[in-house]
Formats: structure tokens, sequence, C-alpha cells
């Protein structure tokens, strides 16, 4: 069966239907899903109960992936994220612990992996174990914000580069460079792209912005956070956002070239397990 997209989303997202991931995935399906971020930005995938085996099997089909840079919240996969609020154990996570302030940041508007000079370009999260009232994740659509900017500002914010650090993302929540290990530091210095991005697939722009974003190259620092603060409360307008209501085993894909997405808090007594994956694009963007 070909896999058939449904739009949900006012702008965009999609829920895929006519594929099991736990299979064998075909080269067209690949394609096709490739074209499905490409158009939709955010792609759902119901119930889709995959294994670890199964979930890095089927997303290292898009490129390579992670090399366990962050020894602060590096799992037994190096590719693996697991954001939660226990352990595989059933541990819970104590909240004052380094994981625990490190993910903290993930409900920031954010675009994972943009503090990279390859920056993540695809996404993933696997609803592992759920409470009864699961938090939401919102994304938002940067393609849409960027259409509805004024020709004057597009002409402007063109010729920008932005100054990405994910130590300017966990310094607002509080964390300091003092906590993060040497290796991080040192292997993810500063990196700039444009404010604008071009998607490879169809031509259309997009802002590219994220909490990681610290100033615009050449402005003062407090007049480039100013426009990137502004520019993120603009993208994150009700008009712009999709808010997902989790059911266990969804697995949600999304193109983190033009879209942003946020966690909600969770505090509950029941545990909650996600799964994350990503791969990185292929060379470097400008």
């Amino acid at each position: 069966m070909t896999i058939q997209f449904k739009k949900i989303g006012k702008t965009f997202v999609a829920i895929a239907q006519g594929i099991d991931l736990r299979q064998p995935i075909q080269n067209e399906d690949i394609q096709a899903i490739e074209k499905g971020l490409a158009t939709f930005g955010v792609v759902v995938f119901k119930n889709q109960p995959l294994d670890e085996q199964q979930q890095d099997t089927f997303i290292r089909r898009f490129g390579p992936g992670r090399n366990g840079t962050f020894k602060e919240i590096a799992g037994n996969n190096p590719n693996f994220i697991d954001v939660g609020t226990v352990d595989d154990l059933g541990n819970p996570i104590p909240p004052d612990s380094l994981r625990a302030e490190y993910l903290l940041a993930n409900q920031l508007w954010h675009t994972d992996g943009s503090f990279n000079k390859r920056p993540i370009r695809i996404t993933a999260l696997l609803a592992r174990e759920l409470p009864p009232i699961p938090p939401p994740t919102e994304f938002a659509d940067m393609r849409s914000a960027y259409q509805d900017l004024s020709k004057i500002q597009k002409e402007e914010f063109i010729k920008l580069k932005v100054v990405h650090s994910v130590l300017r993302s966990r310094e607002q929540i509080g964390m300091s460079i003092e906590k993060f290990s040497t290796d991080t530091v040192n292997l993810l210095p500063p990196v700039e792209h444009s404010l604008v991005r071009e998607h490879p697939y169809n031509k259309l722009n997009s802002l590219y912005i994220a909490s990681h974003a610290s100033h615009i190259v050449g402005w003062p620092l407090e007049k480039g956070r100013t426009l990137i603060k502004d520019l993120i409360d603009f993208s994150t307008q009700t008009k712009y956002t999709y808010s997902h209501d989790w059911d266990l085993h969804d697995f949600v894909m999304w193109d983190d070239r033009w879209t942003m997405h946020r966690a909600t808090p969770y505090s509950g007594p029941h545990p909650r397990k996600m799964r994350q994956c990503a791969v990185f694009e292929t060379e470097d963007i400008f």
C-alpha cells in the first residue's frame, strides 16, 4: 500500500497512513516520507510499537545519526536521547539532577541541533510509556511565518547570519558552562547559520531560529537578541502552531529545517518515557 498523508494542522502537519515502520522499509517509502516532511513539516505515524533496534534501523535510512557527543545525557545507544520522567529501570529522574536540568531547556522553542555546523535535519520521537493525560508537544511552522513577513523584512533578513550555541539555550534556564563536560564544550563551539533558510526539496524559504540562537552577526548583542525573541514570538502565534496530543506508540517525525518545537511541562506521578532519535545534514549549511 502506498503511503498516504492526511493534513491535520492549519498550515502544516499530517498523519501518515499505510505503513508499518517495524517492517523492512523500501526506497520508495523513504522518498515518500522525505516528500511528506518537506510538504507538511511534521508527520505522525500512529501505533508504531518499535523496539530499540527497529527505531534505530529506520531512522538511519535518512542519514547519519548522533555520535554521542553529549555525555550529560548519553545513553547506551549514542543515537538516542531518552526524554521522560524515569529511566529504563523505572527509577525517577531527580529534578535537581544534571540530566533533568539539561532536558528542561526542551520547554523552550527550539530547532534540534542548530548549534552544530552540520545541524540536525530530521528528528523523530517515540511515545513508549505515557501518563493518563500526556503533556502535548507543540510545533511551529516557520515557513508560513516567513511568508507573512513584509517585503522589507524579507529583504533585510535574508542577508543576516545568526550565531547558534548550545550554551545560549541552557543559560536561559540557568545552566552554566561549568556543568557541561569538556568534550561537549570543545566539540560544539558557536556556529553561524543564515537567518533565512531555503529548503533543498522545494526551494521554499523559512526562518531558521531557535533558543540556541544567540545573536546576529555584526549587530550589537542585545539588538540581535531582541530581534531573535521578536521573531520567535511572531512565529509561535496560534495561527502558526500545532499541539500534538500523544497516544501510546505514536512516532512523530519532523523536518528541523523549517519547524520549531517545544515540550510542555509535566511533573505527575505516572511515568513518561519518550525516545528521541535524529539524523544530521550530510554537508555544512550556510
